[in-house]
């Protein structure tokens, strides 16, 4: 009884400061939100994803990079990631995958036949504290699956990062 009471008190503070962080995520999230129409963006058109097209959106406040937003459209479907930064790291990661019940162009196609999944990935100083994925299960623990999730969120934005920098896209560099 006497650990199982040392353990949660030792854990307690550690789950505390992890809530901060999330909690300030959340603020930041709702600040580049409320201050979109604000920030200078750009655009750069991503030809050769998809055959429906792909375009990047960075959202500056001044010289800050602030959010991301990569569009990949297809006849099926919509792929949606957003890139949430706080000095120059990426601190939330927003992704939607929007699938059609039939093409878009196809007569029967409607809006309220799209259902939409979501992963949501949270990180401090370069490390994901918390992924949520499609089946909105939380993961904290850092098993291969989770360092996995990590580092493909994180060299997306560093790939992302570049794209809008640049301001140009060739296919050849995405790999």
């Amino acid at each position: 009884m006497f650990r199982i009471i040392l353990l949660l008190l030792i854990g307690a503070p550690a789950m505390a400061q992890t809530d901060s962080v999330l909690e300030h995520i959340r603020e930041q999230y709702q600040t580049v939100n409320t201050q979109i129409g604000q920030y200078r963006k750009t655009e750069v058109n991503m030809e050769g994803i998809s055959t429906e097209g792909a375009v990047l959106e960075g959202y500056y406040a001044g010289d800050t990079l602030k959010l991301l937003v990569h569009d990949i459209f297809g006849e099926m479907g919509h792929k949606r990631l957003e890139v949430y930064y706080e000095a120059e790291k990426p601190v939330f990661c927003y992704r939607r995958v929007y699938t059609y019940a039939v093409p878009m162009y196809d007569s029967a196609f409607a809006n309220t036949q799209v259902t939409v999944s979501e992963n949501r990935a949270y990180f401090k100083d370069g490390k994901m504290i918390r992924w949520i994925d499609d089946k909105n299960k939380t993961f904290q623990q850092r098993n291969s699956l989770f360092v996995k999730t990590e580092k493909d969120y994180l060299k997306t934005a560093v790939d992302l990062r570049k794209v809008i920098k640049t301001g140009r896209y060739d296919q050849r560099d995405w790999q």
